[in-house]
């Protein structure tokens, strides 16, 4: 009876943790948890190895072999790492680049990881570089003690959450892997994707019984896609050279295809929750990839038919304008994909320059941030914040309410796009509704995308090589992140980047002055973000010139030189926090022709009838 007694209890004990929202952590979770621990030590190893090496200021060359082992072992861990741990990640492999906090703009957070590191080991060589580089790696090695030491961490392990981490892991060997975004200097990106793939192939052992019992077969073909993936990368090793497009839609695609199948053969569903990439999708080039409901208020306010109805009407309507001269269509014209064509702005008088260009609305609902200086996060506020600037609308969404109410088109159409509210011609509505519209935007169907899917009579060879520069030499991809070419940052798709570019206020090479629009300073008031500017979509850039924020630059072949000389730095304008790099591209004419071919291969407008 005593026995019974004390089996009965743990039993009721794990019962009531259950109806409390409790779940036990299960064999599985804590053999992928073991694994990661490895993984992590190894790393620490590894870090505290090169550590020594700077103390007792050994070679120079042996530092940068040590140093590629390190971030070797980081490869293999990262594919946990980066998702489970995103905050201590950019503290292990951030960019080289300075933050602040987003609640107080004043505290600048000074960068390290590995990519601070590679600058220092692989860059020009003075003798203050053994100390600071042993005090980078201290800092590393505090953090990286935090994910060994933290506790419950197998909680953490749940399977569906795991098998996403693989897919998200070879959305990152793609999207910032070959692209070169955290090696820029040693450019060991090829070998490091290697790593990755490794340790791909390593998590998906760890289920090797589970996948065999489920689908004969099943793990054998992964495991032969992981094997001819690593083959590829691993005979072809120069990073300039690389077929970036034959990678991706040979090997990578496949792979991403098999793991989300795997996956779902297994049972292990995603949880329904509203996130940038929908996580069934079987490669980020999937027609359904991005759900726009993450980019989107509530569910309250979710898109729907009518909704979008009432918004295309109002966006072409003057009466938002305080003199009923200026709708949203009024700037951005849909014949000339959603801007006005000109260099910048006109101002409601009709006679006065705005000071920046107006961008296209293509696509501009797969973004956190909007307008050039980020200064709202969503549509809605966008669209407030224009109606009521007096130099582009003078208007009021307050005082158009009566205006509306007295209307009985628009007063039957807001009744039935919000039938849930009482009264729906409400300020938040009217800017919701042209936000639904605009929402409606999207161009992820041009040849390139079609190509990526699979119908590869799309692309011809100068297309072809012109991503591939785009991806790699070029360096465009490491701010321009594939699949939406605008600055959201994979493989989360929630932050929306902003760069110092040091652009021009003319067009005068030999009598260069910097832009004085201080950009995204003017609102967060941070130091780093004096000039800086919101990285915009390259999605049908080949319709909407003129190019930057003071629409300087009238062709692509002038933005592409801009870039190949080193932006500002290369027209002696560079403000100090420029962050682009400063150094010469040395893109031949031939290859800027080809990238621009690429980037024309990134029109589309067919969603504009829908």
């Amino acid at each position: 009876m005593l026995k019974k007694l004390f089996i009965l209890i743990p039993l009721a004990f794990g019962s009531m943790l259950i109806l409390s929202g409790y779940e036990p952590r299960n064999d599985q979770q804590e053999i992928v948890d073991e694994y990661y621990l490895v993984k992590l030590e190894r790393l620490q190893e590894k870090l505290k190895s090169l550590q020594q090496s700077c103390k007792n200021k050994h070679p120079q060359t042996l530092l940068q072999e040590q140093f590629k082992e390190a971030r070797i072992a980081y490869k293999e861990a990262a594919i946990f790492i980066e998702y489970f741990n995103v905050y201590e990640s950019k503290y292990l492999n951030g960019p080289a680049l300075k933050k602040v906090e987003e609640d107080n703009p004043s505290v600048i957070v000074e960068p390290q990881g590995f990519q601070v590191l590679e600058e220092k080991l692989f860059g020009e060589w003075e003798a203050s570089t053994y100390g600071s580089a042993a005090d980078d790696l201290e800092k590393m090695l505090i953090t990286l003690n935090k994910l060994i030491t933290e506790p419950d961490r197998a909680f953490k392990f749940r399977d569906e959450r795991v098998w996403d981490a693989l897919r998200a892991a070879v959305l990152r060997v793609i999207s910032m892997g070959i692209s070169g975004f955290d090696s820029p200097v040693a450019q060991y990106s090829l070998q490091e994707a290697v790593a990755t793939l490794d340790g791909v192939e390593e998590v998906l052992g760890l289920y090797q019984n589970k996948i065999e019992n489920k689908e004969r077969g099943l793990y054998k073909t992964i495991a032969g896609q992981l094997a001819a993936a690593k083959t590829y990368l691993s005979k072809n090793t120069d990073f300039v050279s690389f077929d970036r497009l034959f990678f991706i839609t040979q090997f990578s695609n496949p792979l991403s295809a098999s793991i989300v199948h795997t996956r779902l053969k297994l049972g292990y569903t995603m949880p329904s929750e509203r996130t940038p990439v929908n996580p069934d999708a079987p490669t980020i080039f999937d027609t359904a990839a991005f759900d726009i409901r993450f980019f989107s208020p509530t569910d309250r306010y979710s898109l729907t038919p009518k909704r979008i109805n009432l918004g295309r009407k109002l966006f072409s309507d003057p009466i938002l304008s305080g003199n009923n001269s200026r709708s949203c269509a009024s700037c951005h014209q849909p014949q000339k994909a959603f801007t006005d064509g000109l260099k910048t702005a006109v101002s409601i008088d009709n006679k006065s320059q705005l000071s920046r260009n107006t961008p296209t609305l293509w696509n501009s609902a797969f973004q956190t941030r909007q307008f050039f200086d980020s200064r709202t996060s969503t549509l809605e506020d966008q669209l407030s914040a224009v109606v009521h600037n007096p130099k582009e609308m003078l208007g009021s969404l307050e005082q158009t309410i009566p205006q509306l109410k007295s209307h009985g088109v628009y007063k039957k159409l807001f009744e039935e796009a919000y039938p849930d509210h009482q009264d729906p011609i409400i300020e938040y509505n009217i800017a919701n509704a042209i936000a639904s519209y605009i929402r409606t935007l999207t161009a992820l169907n041009s040849r390139f995308d079609q190509f990526m899917r699979g119908d590869h009579s799309k692309l011809n060879a100068a297309e072809k090589n012109g991503f591939n520069l785009f991806m790699g030499k070029a360096k465009c991809a490491t701010c321009h992140y594939m699949p939406l070419f605008n600055g959201l940052v994979p493989t989360d798709f929630v932050e929306t980047e902003s760069e110092v570019l040091g652009v021009p206020s003319g067009r005068n090479k030999r009598k260069a002055m910097l832009d004085p629009d201080e950009g995204k300073f003017k609102f967060t008031t941070a130091s780093i973000h004096r000039f800086a500017f919101k990285t915009a979509s390259l999605r049908n850039i080949a319709l909407t010139a003129p190019y930057m924020h003071n629409g300087v630059f009238p062709t692509l072949e002038e933005v592409m030189e801009f870039y190949n000389n080193g932006g500002g730095a290369g027209l002696k304008i560079s403000p100090g926090n420029q962050t682009l790099p400063a150094e010469k591209l040395n893109l031949t004419k031939n290859e800027i022709r080809n990238i621009i071919a690429f980037m024309h291969t990134l029109t589309d407008t067919s969603t504009i009838h829908k």
